[in-house]
């Protein structure tokens, strides 16, 4: 686990504790469980909690049952039998289906894939059991804690349901499902036809009011030109009013 894991580890477990509405361990207990917890991933600690609530009714567990889940060679660390296994691969072969899955999974099924595309399906599912049981021994041995990966299939349907399940079941945290999740479809709006008819009326009624702006502001600017042209007359007969009084021959007095 991370840093950034600390608040949703504490949430974990006190979820745990509540559901057998037992105290809630104190600050100092939640301590010691992440420094003993610390080396797996959070996903694997919400799935040893949601392991555990299902086999024990009565009790919370204690630091050493979860470690029990969780630790390297174990054999209930969250992963999958061969059989169930080999069932999960095979529905991962419909394109349409969304599978949560593990990499010891896909990585058998890649080994198995060549003996089931010639249609030996007995012989498939023997070859994937002999990889995916040495896949898992070597990851425990490594002490690497179960990974679930989704692989998602074109059926947007079987996505979103696949996926909840995941969520619920503790194998995908919230967040991270939602996220992969399609947008959501837009809803069809029902139109009032009234009320679009009294939109229509409105809309109706505004194009005379705008023809009537639009006529006056053309009969002003045409005013405007009108009388720009007039003044633009007027200054020329003045010019030439000026002209004709400079051209003509000066007055001589008799003496």
């Amino acid at each position: 686990m991370h840093e950034q894991d600390k608040k949703e580890f504490a949430e974990v477990i006190r979820a745990t504790f509540d559901n057998y509405h037992r105290e809630q361990p104190m600050n100092a207990t939640l301590r010691l469980w992440w420094e003993m917890l610390a080396g797996f991933d959070i996903a694997a600690v919400r799935a040893a909690c949601l392991r555990f609530i299902a086999t024990e009714p009565k009790y919370p567990p204690t630091i050493g049952q979860l470690l029990e889940i969780l630790r390297p060679g174990g054999t209930n660390d969250g992963r999958l039998g061969a059989d169930e296994a080999w069932a999960k691969a095979l529905l991962g072969q419909d394109q349409s289906e969304t599978v949560v899955t593990t990499p010891e999974i896909l990585a058998a099924m890649s080994a198995a894939q060549p003996v089931l595309d010639m249609g030996d399906e007995i012989g498939a599912r023997m070859a994937f059991k002999d990889a995916y049981n040495r896949l898992v021994a070597e990851a425990r041995a490594a002490g690497k804690p179960v990974e679930w990966l989704p692989t998602l299939g074109w059926d947007k349907e079987k996505q979103a349901g696949a996926l909840r399940e995941a969520v619920k079941a503790g194998l995908l945290p919230a967040p991270k499902a939602t996220a992969m999740l399609p947008p959501p479809t837009p809803t069809k709006v029902d139109i009032d036809p009234k009320g679009l008819a009294r939109l229509r009326e409105a809309v109706s009624q505004l194009k005379p009011a705008s023809q009537k702006i639009r006529e006056a502001r053309e009969a002003a600017a045409a005013a405007e030109r009108e009388k720009l042209e007039a003044a633009k007359r007027a200054s020329a007969e003045k010019v030439l009013d000026y002209e004709g009084q400079s051209q003509k021959p000066p007055r001589v007095d008799s003496f």
